[in-house]
């Protein structure tokens, strides 16, 4: 089966997944509302090239005969429960992420390969700048400034892929349920009814939310990367959040979670919650490549 809202966009997601509402809400969500092509199908899909395919520990090799129609830097991510991670992906996730998360974290792989297709040969293009950069800050309001930023930021770090993801889905969160005061619950909603991304337009056109921004500092030392996130909501103090969500199933927890599975080292929300710190640990051939690269 497959979903395609408006059948004039050319992003071929392969949802590979057991049959549940989690899989039935994620695919609403991508194809009414992210425009996406969505093909639901047992087999390989033949009807066009695969941009992204999402699969569990069941259909996990699929990730392998997807590369048999595959689209220009093909990207692969894995809801899984095997810790070995045997199967080879380019994003691992936990089997029991949610429909909301999930969407986010595709949204960043989206964003990162349409980055790689743009780029085309000139892949030494990916380092340069940023690599040289020790600090930085950066703002952004939409979820399209996000992607931006989180797949400019990675490309000096290690793992760039997942830490572009990683990057993301703590932007997204900043946007979504800080600026924009979107509850996990709200969102679920929208989601199952295909009206996401028009719930964030709407809200974000309204004038209490219209001026609010999420700031990124970016800080590189010589074994550490560090970004620190503050978005301009609320928040809420983080011993309450805890205390409100013990089985860690708010966002903070969720995305904390996935942040230390995309890359982070550590990852903990600061004052009244509305400000997030995560640090990426930089190997020593990280340090030794970037030496060489700038000649230092």
């Amino acid at each position: 089966m497959t979903l395609n809202s408006s059948g004039a966009n050319h992003d071929r997601i392969w949802l590979c997944m057991g049959d549940s509402n989690r899989t039935r809400i994620l695919s609403r969500a991508l194809a009414k509302g992210q425009g996406m092509v969505v093909y639901m199908g047992p087999t390989l899909d033949r009807e066009g090239p695969i941009g992204l395919i999402l699969a569990d520990d069941v259909h996990a090799p699929r990730i392998a005969e997807a590369k048999q129609n595959a689209a220009a830097c093909q990207k692969s991510l894995l809801v899984t429960a095997n810790g070995a991670r045997a199967a080879a992906a380019d994003i691992h996730l936990d089997h029991d992420t949610d429909a909301g998360t999930l969407s986010n974290a595709i949204d960043g792989l989206r964003g990162y390969r349409d980055y790689e297709v743009a780029l085309g040969r000139n892949s030494d293009l990916r380092v340069g700048a940023i690599t040289s950069l020790n600090s930085g800050e950066f703002s952004v309001r939409t979820l399209d400034d996000a992607r931006d930023v989180a797949t400019f930021i990675a490309q000096g770090c290690p793992r760039t892929c997942q830490v572009a993801v990683g990057i993301y889905v703590l932007l997204a969160n900043a946007i979504e349920h800080g600026n924009l005061e979107i509850s996990s619950t709200e969102k679920a909603k929208a989601m199952a009814e295909g009206k996401w991304r028009r719930m964030i337009v709407k809200r974000q056109g309204e004038n209490e939310y219209a001026r609010r921004r999420v700031r990124v500092k970016f800080q590189r030392g010589g074994r550490v990367i560090s970004l620190v996130i503050q978005d301009d909501g609320p928040g809420i103090d983080a011993e309450t959040a805890e205390m409100a969500n013990p089985t860690g199933k708010g966002y903070r927890a969720k995305g904390i979670k996935m942040a230390k599975t995309l890359g982070f080292s550590q990852v903990s929300y600061l004052g009244v919650g509305n400000i997030v710190e995560a640090t990426i640990l930089l190997t020593q051939s990280k340090i030794a490549n970037d030496k060489m690269a700038f000649g230092r």
